[in-house]
């Protein structure tokens, strides 16, 4: 069985040589139908990428949720933030706007600044891509100057990083550690992301933090601040979209730090990677049911062109018979053919595809930055998905036409 299989696949690349201009012209519709399920599985996996990479940047990784006040003032930050813990945060990070505070560097002073106070955890919630530099440490909190990160767009607006003020009503040196990188998942903006340290207390809270002889800080207060905080994905917390749950157990113990009420308090699933994501889907349903419609068509092309080409060759195929090729040999021959002549098809869709997405990625870099690990590439599974359905078209349309081979008979095929 071996040996027939052997040999209906060389009888196979034979007549495929044999015959370019029938295999070209079984070739145009299942490239066309391959190259287009490719570019969707293509364009739907760079999107999701993409989508995943700018809901990691701009909200969090999976599960964050933004938790805040408003025209509230909470009279104990240290016992918020157990509390944010004890609700199910696995990291809490400040994330609040610094008031009436600008930036200068030298002698020039950039305007509309956004500076936000955070913790080093947030590089923990959020994807942080360093250009220069890098994220906070614990260690920048020891810091005797306020340490800053700056986006791409505001470093390269300062006369000089190493000479950067900040104030609100006095201006104050600080340290920049860090540039974030620009991509296509910044706005933008100008952003400064400022450190919580005891050297930027005052700019934050508005007074210094007293501690006690001991050591113990006193009770701090904050208006209206604004928190970033990651939870387990398996949380029943992650599945409620408003908060209502997080916010739930975290107004239990509300008297601790304020007395907050529940028309004060806000807590919304922040990033939002797994609802794109289930648009891309859905638009790749339909687009992979459309490239479907054209395959079924090249499928159909293919098969047509397999029993013209029976019927063309019955001397041919009845002369294997008469030489001793089994009807298994001849079966096969007939099949492989069909199979060769659409993965050729599929990879000149593939060939077709990865220029055009080469090109795109070219056009594409000269407007926009992608970030460094979300390329504009054809994954591995556009790769198996087209040579696979190419070779499934092949395999379906070959089989009629190989019946009506063996069907055919070996002393009328020899008169024709």
């Amino acid at each position: 069985m071996l040996r027939s299989l052997v040999a209906g696949i060389l009888l196979a690349f034979a007549g495929s040589r044999a015959n370019i201009a029938r295999t070209i012209l079984s070739c145009a519709g299942i490239v066309v139908g391959v190259g287009s399920l490719i570019a969707v599985v293509t364009a739907g996996d760079f999107g999701q990428r993409f989508a995943t990479a700018y809901s990691e940047a701009n909200a969090g990784r999976a599960a964050t949720l933004s938790v805040a006040t408003w025209d509230t003032e909470i009279t104990d930050v240290a016992a918020f933030e157990e509390d944010l813990v004890r609700a199910g945060g696995l990291d809490v990070s400040l994330y609040t706007m610094v008031q009436d505070a600008s930036v200068r560097s030298g002698d020039h002073v950039i305007p509309d600044v956004e500076i936000r106070a955070v913790d080093a955890t947030l590089g923990d919630i959020r994807r942080m891509t360093m250009a220069q530099g890098r994220w906070f440490t614990e260690a920048d909190a020891e810091s005797l100057a306020p340490v800053l990160v700056v986006n791409q767009t505001l470093a390269a607006d300062m006369e000089d990083v190493t000479r950067v003020q900040i104030g609100t009503d006095r201006w104050m040196d600080v340290r920049v550690v860090g540039v974030s990188q620009s991509s296509a998942l910044d706005g933008g903006w100008y952003t400064a992301f400022l450190l919580r340290a005891p050297a930027s207390e005052e700019m934050i809270y508005g007074e210094s933090v007293e501690t006690s002889a001991d050591g113990a800080a006193a009770p701090v207060s904050l208006r209206d601040p604004e928190y970033s905080v990651r939870i387990d994905p398996g949380d029943p917390a992650a599945d409620d979209p408003w908060g209502e749950v997080f916010s739930g157990r975290l107004l239990s113990a509300s008297d601790r730090w304020g007395g907050v009420g529940q028309d004060s308090l806000m807590a919304y699933r922040a990033d939002y990677a797994e609802e794109v994501n289930q648009m891309i889907g859905y638009l790749s349903v339909g687009l992979i049911g459309i490239a479907a419609i054209t395959l079924t068509t090249g499928l159909l092309g293919v098969l047509n062109v397999g029993l013209v080409t029976v019927r063309e060759r019955r001397r041919e195929l009845a002369t294997y018979r008469a030489l001793g090729a089994t009807r298994f040999t001849l079966f096969v021959a007939v099949v492989m053919e069909s199979v060769v002549v659409s993965l050729v098809a599929g990879v000149l869709a593939l060939l077709g595809c990865w220029i055009l997405v080469a090109a795109g990625g070219a056009v594409a870099a000269a407007f926009i930055d992608l970030p460094p690990d979300v390329p504009l590439a054809i994954p591995p599974t556009a790769v198996l998905v087209g040579l696979g359905s190419a070779a499934g078209v092949g395999l379906l349309a070959g089989v009629i036409p190989a019946l009506r081979a063996l069907r055919s008979s070996v002393v009328a095929g020899l008169r024709e």
